[in-house]
């Protein structure tokens, strides 16, 4: 199962950086645990995406200023621990990445949130638009926001966040309620942008299926043989789905059409992900036992179809 140049990744300009590819790697490979890797086990981890050693040391090292590692002296070898993350934030970043394309139950009604500010009120007016945008409302008109299903809980934040700059009566918000006819199909694509993310789905299409043809092809076989491949794959369509999927606004399925380019993004990156995901556990473990066989039995990897079992 090998790409005509020799490789089974499809080959760009621009990939994910190695903070994302670190961020992917260790949240699948290496999910809540506590026990610190050591950095040459990053660099190397890295090695496999062609990235430099010092490149991956400066990502490391920003990750770390970030607050997604956190240093551990070992005697003279320097290892990096994940700081642990609260169930709900965990439960959230499951939700997102391996449930969220599932068609959500909806009844219709929308949370409707309209605004009305001072001509000097520009920055507040833009922060409010850029928080509103962050929590899944689209810019239906001007001034009105929308967003499918009951959010009151939403609309509360961003009052809480704007409290002080924002007079109660300055925000209205409207839960239950159904939009005019007016606002016909087109007016909600626009509202949440749903073209350019469709264009983004089909970029994402056409990068990814000629690799899920190849792994459903090699599905039957005992040893495909990647190596090393199959962990390069797997984390960098992982990391361009992870960022479609937090530039999706999640709109319920009735919203989108049959033919909406998701449906097929779906299938694509489960049959790459979950079939490669015995190949690439087997070369992360290769890589840290090099440097830590202690830790190599811990080493996991999650898949589409056991999403659930992640979940507190």
């Amino acid at each position: 199962m090998s790409h005509p140049t020799g490789s089974t990744m499809p080959r760009f300009q621009q990939g994910p950086r190695p903070q994302q590819l670190l961020t992917v790697l260790l949240g699948d490979h290496w999910y809540l645990r506590s026990e610190p890797v050591p950095s040459a086990a990053l660099v190397d981890l890295l090695a496999v995406f062609d990235i430099t050693a010092s490149g991956a040391r400066a990502a490391i090292q920003r990750l770390a200023q970030r607050g997604f590692f956190t240093l551990v002296k070992q005697g003279r070898q320097t290892a990096y621990s994940v700081p642990p993350m609260s169930q709900e934030r965990v439960n959230e970043h499951v939700r997102r990445l391996f449930l969220s394309h599932l068609p959500p139950e909806w009844d219709g009604t929308w949370t409707l949130v309209a605004y009305s500010l001072p001509e000097d009120a520009k920055e507040v007016r833009r922060a409010i638009r850029e928080r509103l945008r962050q929590q899944g409302f689209g810019n239906l008109y001007d001034a009105v926001w929308v967003r499918p299903g009951d959010h009151a809980e939403q609309v509360a934040q961003v009052r809480r966040a704007f409290r002080g700059a924002l007079r109660a009566e300055q925000l209205t918000a409207f839960t239950g309620a159904r939009l005019p006819e007016q606002a016909g199909a087109r007016s909600i694509r626009d509202a949440f942008g749903l073209a350019e993310l469709a264009r983004d789905y089909r970029a994402f299409n056409r990068r990814w299926r000629p690799v899920a043809e190849r792994v459903e092809a090699a599905a039957n076989a005992t040893d495909p043989g990647l190596g090393g491949e199959a962990l390069r794959v797997r984390a960098s369509i992982m990391a361009d789905w992870r960022r479609l999927r937090h530039a999706d606004p999640l709109l319920p399925h009735e919203l989108l059409g049959d033919d909406y380019p998701l449906h097929e993004a779906v299938t694509i990156c489960t049959t790459v992900y979950d079939g490669l995901g015995p190949y690439a556990e087997a070369a992360f473990r290769r890589i840290l036992g090099a440097h830590a066989s202690e830790l190599a039995p811990l080493v996991s990897h999650h898949t589409f179809a056991a999403s659930t079992t992640l979940l507190a």
